[in-house]
């Protein structure tokens, strides 16, 4: 966290800076995953899926603004939970999102701009 105060002056402006790095998207039934790692393939694709829910729901609540009563579900997932100050908050947020040049994983990639697209939708209050 970082201070900046003016000598004199009563406010100080306060910086966070979160990084942030989410696990992909790839499909569980190209992977192979068995075990333990198809648990985690599910947990992380769940979250993913939570994630994608309060990014329509805040996109949702800037276009129809608050008197629609838009529910964002943020508790929907320990994840949505922790990052609920980042998005749609008072803050600026940056997503980098990665795709893979191959053709095989033109599914995911698609999928992945798509899911960027939407994130470029919200607008926070900073």
């Amino acid at each position: 966290m970082l201070e900046k105060g003016m000598p004199g002056a009563d406010s100080v402006i306060r910086s966070k800076l979160n990084i942030v790095d989410l696990a992909g998207s790839e499909r569980v039934s190209r992977t192979s995953s068995m075990g333990q790692t198809l648990k985690e393939a599910k947990y992380i694709n769940s979250n993913l899926f939570f994630l994608e829910m309060v990014i329509v729901a805040l996109h949702e609540k800037d276009t129809w603004g608050n008197s629609n009563n838009v529910h964002v579900p943020y508790r929907n997932s320990m994840m949505t939970s922790v990052l609920c100050n980042l998005l749609g908050g008072n803050c600026k947020t940056t997503m980098i999102a990665t795709i893979s040049p191959e053709a095989r994983f033109t599914d995911e990639s698609v999928s992945t701009c798509h899911f960027t697209q939407r994130v470029a939708l919200v607008k926070n209050s900073a």
